[in-house]
């Protein structure tokens, strides 16, 4: 945590709780009356105390203080964020996911963790000189046209609010244990950088996803390194003309290992880092040349002004997990079952173009068939190819059993649909796959 401009406090004493409270800030006010002020508004809209769960008493003034000072230090504006934050905690089952990870839930047992850290991988390392968590994102590895190919949005966004919970309560319970401002050190690794990255429409959706739950995690990173910067003299010009001056300290843009090794040693031992900042290997997984399974999933090419038809037998009993993938742009996409009675009831519907992955399963409760509807009849001039994939199960079980059926024979499962886990399959065995994500503009 690097100490603010022309403070000559040792670190300790500079972001020390009981001092930040007493601290007067650039809104004349001090961390101790914003928060008082924050109170009052949050008791008067009912919100307040807050239920423990989601703030417990120990963490109450650090997090109310995190709002009031990511929020420009504004009472008003903190307090309005720091009621939705709640709110969104209760309609999102956060509390749920916090339970979990406070119970000792592993990462790697984070819901698809082994295909998202593919794509968007976030690393956790050491600690720095001061006892900062060091976070680090290899940016330059994010592949956004993968990932919204590899997982459906909901499952991006559920991933990201475990690795964002899982910070957000380290930060805190370190805050409490020493009754220091604890907030991380965050390191994004540019290497890899390349025109992938300029895919607008995976950009655009995972912009959507990390903004709507970011928001909820207001001021738990203190220092921002980023590395292997192309033009790195530029961005530093530019980014000193459009950062307020109070927030140019977090920001630090470098180029090459010669230009960024010096300074990351001066926060934190090597050993403290990821070998792959210095050079060394990528972490294992990452490094793979493999092919996706989704590559050997039937393609259907639907031209412009004009819509295809795909359709799957399902014998009574049987249950057949489903995903369908735009390759590029999007397409609209209906799902139904039809039976005997020549009737289609809806299996998968969304008033949206899907342009990601969207899966789900359906347990057929007579003989028919699954009709997927792709609609291409909206585009003028561009056709569309669109993955599919249909994997008959061979089981007749009620959901709860499945659910236990399908994690017991999981290795099977994953051997015939890689795309496919425990997690996920749990999540979609109603008879609607979850619809895309309306995020938070």
């Amino acid at each position: 945590m690097a100490t603010t401009a022309g403070d000559s406090r040792p670190w300790a004493e500079q972001f020390k709780l009981e001092n930040m409270m007493a601290q007067e800030w650039e809104n004349g006010m001090t961390g101790l009356q914003a928060v008082t002020k924050m109170k009052e508004i949050l008791t008067a809209q009912g919100c307040f105390p807050p239920d423990r769960e989601s703030v417990p008493e120990d963490w109450e003034d650090a997090l109310l203080l995190r709002f009031f000072i990511g929020f420009k230090k504004n009472p008003e504006a903190a307090a309005e964020a720091f009621e939705q934050m709640l709110t969104w905690r209760k309609e999102n089952g956060i509390n749920e996911i916090r339970q979990k990870l406070m119970n000792g839930l592993n990462p790697s047992e984070f819901p698809r963790y082994e295909t998202v850290r593919r794509f968007y991988p976030l690393l956790k390392c050491g600690k720095d000189k001061h006892g900062c968590p060091i976070l680090i994102t290899l940016t330059g590895l994010i592949d956004p046209a993968k990932l919204v190919k590899a997982v459906t949005l909901e499952e991006m966004r559920l991933y990201i609010i475990y690795e964002m919970e899982s910070k957000f309560i380290k930060l805190c319970q370190l805050t409490a244990e020493t009754g220091i401002f604890y907030r991380a050190l965050e390191v994004h690794d540019l290497k890899g950088l390349g025109m992938h990255h300029l895919a607008t429409g995976p950009v655009g959706l995972l912009r959507k996803v990390v903004k709507e739950v970011s928001a909820n995690y207001v001021e738990i990173s203190d220092k921002v390194f980023i590395l292997n910067c192309p033009f790195a003299s530029v961005v530093r010009t530019v980014l000193r003309q459009v950062v307020p001056a109070r927030s140019q300290h977090k920001l630090a843009v470098h180029g090459t290992i010669e230009d960024y090794e010096s300074v990351l040693l001066e926060r934190a031992e090597r050993a403290e880092y990821h070998a792959c900042l210095f050079g060394g290997e990528l972490p294992e997984g990452l490094n793979t040349e493999d092919g996706d399974q989704m590559d050997k999933w039937p393609r259907i090419t639907i031209p412009a002004r004009d819509k295809k038809v795909v359709e799957e037998a399902v014998e009574k009993g049987k249950t057949v997990l489903w995903n369908v993938c735009p390759e590029a742009l999007d397409v609209g996409c209906t799902i139904h079952f039809v039976g005997a009675n020549g009737k289609p009831s809806p299996v998968f519907e969304t008033t949206e173009r899907i342009a990601s992955l969207q899966r789900g399963s359906f347990q057929a409760e007579e003989d028919g068939k699954l009709v997927l509807s792709l609609d291409n009849s909206f585009s003028y001039l561009k056709q569309k190819v669109v993955m599919y994939d249909f994997e008959v199960v061979n089981v007749q079980l009620s959901t709860q059993q499945l659910v236990l059926s399908l994690e017991n024979s999981f290795s099977y499962l994953k051997q015939k649909v890689v795309m496919y886990d425990f997690e996920v399959v749990n999540v979609q065995l109603s008879t609607q796959s979850s619809e895309d994500l309306t995020a938070v503009e």
